[in-house]
């Protein structure tokens, strides 16, 4: 590293938080630590955009629910009564009435008095401020909801299973019985599956998880950026699919190419100077039917558990592999059971047609070794499960038709697709 590059960066970071940056740094000579520092600050504010979203419709959706519910149980609202006026202009703590239980147990009282007092603390400075623009205005229950943090209302879905406390855990699943399914209509419409509560909870702490590292300036250099991307419209989606697809098409884009420009600086570069790189042709798909006694779901399953026992490689081969014209464009390869109903996406680190070579640590599972002498080949990077719903691949398209249907009933297994 240059000496003004080592001086902009100790002074912006202390040793111990540089030396990530330099550690991988080291691993690509083209890059230098101030790079992926650049990097890092961009993808995080990138990355805020879309988690924001994520947050305030997976909140708003929770809100209707939740009201909804009480109001047929006979409360006023889920977060119990608004305290009065006189109670805003005095110092007595808030008295919590009209919660209902399950809620009570799960955020507990202290969380809901607390962001009460919060509101009161706000109410007095819009009074001390003639020019604000709610002086002379109470706060409102939408105010209190405000004042719940993320990690507070995620509490009603639930402990994960990293919590050795579990004692909320069967009000959480009575509370998704009873309410919190209908904020996820996607998913539920079928069945209520407490398994789905699990699903959203665990989705949406890895999805918080991402957005305090982001948000506390955390380096997230080995973050595996599309993974979050496809929990996040898989989400959405449960909520509403045209939501996910609106969110993909605002900032969903932009968050997918700055992931992939890590080790690229003048690419990045150029993004910011908006001259963004072209999509078409970056992703391949392969639809799956039957290989052998294995369907396409199985042959998919195998990858990821070859996958997960290989430090995150895998080795598969096909007939057929994109033109040697797309070999600078592709970086993903999406793998599509038939059926619609598993998926799977990584990143391509190399492909080849005819004799594999002998890439360190890339093998091919035990299934497929009957099938070596197909002639393509893909060396995959980080693979991992995409979401399906109702027999579509959420996020990814042909031309606005959905996957796999947009191959329709022909031969054909091979295509480009849209990630949106």
């Amino acid at each position: 590293m240059c000496l003004a590059n080592f001086t902009v960066l100790s002074t912006v970071l202390p040793p111990e938080r540089l030396r990530p940056y330099e550690r991988e740094a080291a691993n690509h000579p083209n890059v230098t630590a101030l790079d992926l520092y650049r990097w890092n600050c961009v993808f995080s504010g990138i990355a805020l955009s879309q988690i924001s979203f994520v947050e305030m419709s997976v909140r708003n959706a929770v809100d209707h629910a939740l009201r909804e519910w009480a109001e047929q149980h006979g409360y006023e609202d889920w977060l119990g009564y608004c305290p009065s006026r006189q109670w805003f202009d005095g110092d007595e703590d808030a008295s919590i009435t009209g919660v209902p239980d399950l809620v009570r147990r799960l955020i507990g009282v202290h969380k809901i008095r607390e962001a009460w007092r919060n509101c009161r603390s706000t109410y007095r400075k819009w009074s001390a401020d003639s020019s604000h623009p709610r002086h002379g205005q109470y706060p409102t229950r939408d105010d209190i909801f405000a004042q719940l943090t993320f990690g507070t209302w995620i509490r009603l879905f639930g402990p994960t299973l990293a919590q050795t406390n579990r004692q909320n855990e069967p009000f959480a699943r009575e509370l998704w019985k009873q309410a919190l399914y209908r904020a996820f209509p996607s998913l539920t419409k079928l069945r209520v599956n407490d398994r789905h509560r699990m699903k959203i909870m665990m989705e949406i702490n890895r999805i918080k998880t991402l957005r305090n590292r982001v948000s506390h300036g955390e380096n997230v250099l080995s973050v595996k950026t599309d993974s979050y991307l496809d929990k996040m419209l898989a989400i959405l989606a449960y909520i509403d699919p045209e939501l996910s697809r609106w969110v993909m098409s605002q900032t969903g884009k932009s968050y997918r190419t700055v992931a992939k420009l890590k080790y690229w600086p003048r690419e990045l570069t150029a993004y910011q100077n908006y001259d963004p790189m072209p999509l078409e042709k970056e992703i391949v798909c392969y639809k799956l039917t039957h290989s052998g006694e294995y369907s396409g779901a199985e042959v998919i399953d195998c990858h990821l558990r070859n996958s997960e026992a290989n430090g995150g490689k895998t080795l598969i081969t096909f007939g057929k592999t994109p033109r040697h014209e797309y070999e600078g464009t592709i970086q993903s390869i999406l793998l599509v059971d038939a059926t619609g109903t598993k998926a799977a996406i990584g990143q391509i680190h190399k492909y080849g047609r005819d004799d594999i070579e002998q890439l360190d640590g890339y093998r091919i599972p035990d299934y497929q070794k009957s099938y070596e002498k197909r002639k393509g080949w893909f060396a995959i990077d980080d693979l991992h499960e995409v979401d399906c719903q109702g027999g579509r691949v959420i996020g990814y398209t042909v031309n606005g038709k959905f996957l796999p249907e947009a191959f329709g009933s022909g031969q054909f297994t091979m295509m480009y697709v849209d990630h949106q």
